[in-house]
């Protein structure tokens, strides 16, 4: 019987489940910095290689 997980109200798992976690907008700008800099990566490698293709 100690096995057994503790009983919660149902009050509690309600106000446990409308609380949700937010990132900050830090997290958003690095993302947002991140997906820049693979795609302007991505340009520069395509007109690198066009150049050393040619």
């Amino acid at each position: 019987m100690e096995d057994r997980a503790p009983v919660v109200s149902s009050t509690e798992q309600s106000s446990a489940s409308t609380t949700r976690h937010h990132e900050g907008r830090g997290a958003w700008v690095l993302t947002c910095y991140g997906i820049c800099g693979l795609a302007l990566f991505g340009v520069l490698a395509y007109f690198f290689s066009d150049f050393i293709s040619h």
